[in-house]
């Protein structure tokens, strides 16, 4: 069992920076391995040691919040269910949160796990319903991929307020950990017996892949990443190749859309199906990254059923948004937000960890040693890189 005096002298460092309350913001960094999660579980005992400490953990995303509840034994939420955040007013709109400068959240101390995926409105939302005295403490990995929506406001707290990073590496007899330590440094990770990449050479890199792909895809242990969404070896593609592959499930929905530019956006979906929920939804309880199974569908009303955690949310066709007087404001088909999800991007893993990870790495503008390195420490056990033409030195350099 691991102790307070077993910590390096880093992580103590980081533990009694952490438990200063006259410090407001701080920030813990490190890489993989090197001991955050047991700085986080240590920085909340000794906290809660003051009897007027309030504490909460938080998340980016339900996936994340799970992970480190499971890692801690802590209680976690999101941040958007931590700050109430309202449900849009229309369909392209984000909700405001309950929370802010003029009604604090009822607690002093928070800690955010995962921060290096928090955007800068979730950043500013938590500190601007800060209490007096209150704290935050921000941990995360500052070589994963910065939030979608641009720069990493926990790469700037890093610069402007006192943090620490840990560099100690707690895990060198794990693969997974020593291949991520040389992507991060720039060189071409080496093989071992949880890490291995192939390089099938030009041509079809389908076959190369579906060799390491068999039915423990369909679950929530394995999963294939790939950086990108779209093109020819994009999660879209990979994902009608791996449903007709993975699920001979005759009975289907399709369903269609116009996407925002007015292309046709044609989905199907079989009983069985690997799904992710793409948005927020808090008439659903739905949020961003959460993974389930298709466990039935509605011809005639096109409802779908899904199995997410263990329980059965049926999906509308439709949902209707009411303002205080009792009338609708925007009506909007929640079955947008599913996607299949036997191969997801980078992104959507971030925050997620899977026994077995299968990474398609193909040249794309997206692709660099962020994105390398966050797809591969997802895995826990194996991590297989199956690489395009050019793919690695472009994932290396940028």
């Amino acid at each position: 069992m691991l102790t307070y005096n077993s910590l390096s002298e880093e992580q103590h460092e980081a533990v009694d920076l952490c438990a200063d309350r006259s410090k407001m913001l701080v920030g813990v960094t490190g890489e993989a391995g090197s001991g955050k999660t047991s700085v986080l579980k240590f920085v909340h005992d000794q906290l809660c040691e003051d009897e007027s400490a309030h504490i909460a953990l938080v998340a980016p995303t339900g996936r994340a919040a799970k992970r480190i509840q499971e890692a801690t034994g802590i209680p976690a939420k999101t941040i958007h269910r931590f700050m109430r955040w309202s449900v849009p007013v229309d369909d392209e709109d984000s909700g405001l949160p309950a929370y802010d400068k003029f009604n604090k959240y009822p607690f002093n101390t928070v800690l955010v796990d995962e921060a290096s995926m928090m955007n800068e409105e979730l950043y500013r939302a938590l500190i601007d319903a800060l209490p007096p005295r209150g704290v935050i403490r921000f941990f995360g990995d500052a070589n994963q991929l910065p939030p979608v929506e641009g720069k990493s406001p926990f790469l700037q707290l890093l610069e402007k307020f006192p943090s620490i990073r840990l560099t100690k590496n707690f895990r060198s007899d794990d693969g997974i950990v020593t291949a991520a330590r040389q992507i991060v440094s720039g060189r071409v990770p080496e093989s071992n017996s949880q890490f291995t990449m192939l390089n099938p050479g030009t041509g079809n890199m389908l076959p190369a892949v579906m060799q390491f792909i068999d039915d423990s895809f369909r679950g929530l242990g394995s999963q294939l990443i790939i950086p990108t969404k779209v093109g020819k070896y994009g999660c879209e593609a990979l994902n009608n190749h791996l449903q007709q592959k993975l699920n001979e499930n005759k009975k289907h929905l399709v369903i269609k859309y116009k996407d925002k530019e007015g292309h046709d956006d044609i989905r199907k979906f079989k009983i069985g199906d690997k799904m992710i929920w793409t948005k927020n939804d808090y008439k659903l309880n739905l949020f961003n990254g959460m993974i389930g199974w298709v466990e039935d569908l509605d011809d005639d009303t096109g409802e779908i059923v899904l199995n997410i955690e263990d329980k059965s949310i049926v999906i509308p066709t439709h949902i209707e948004s009411y303002n205080a007087d009792g009338r609708a404001i925007f009506q909007y088909d929640p079955r947008k937000n599913i996607s299949l999800a036997y191969a997801i991007t980078t992104h959507k893993a971030q925050g997620s960890e899977f026994d077995r990870v299968v990474l398609l790495l193909n040249r794309s503008y997206v692709l660099n040693r962020a994105n390398f390195y966050t797809a591969v420490t997802r895995a826990k056990k194996t991590a297989t890189v199956v690489l395009g033409a050019g793919a690695l030195a472009t994932a290396l350099k940028k």
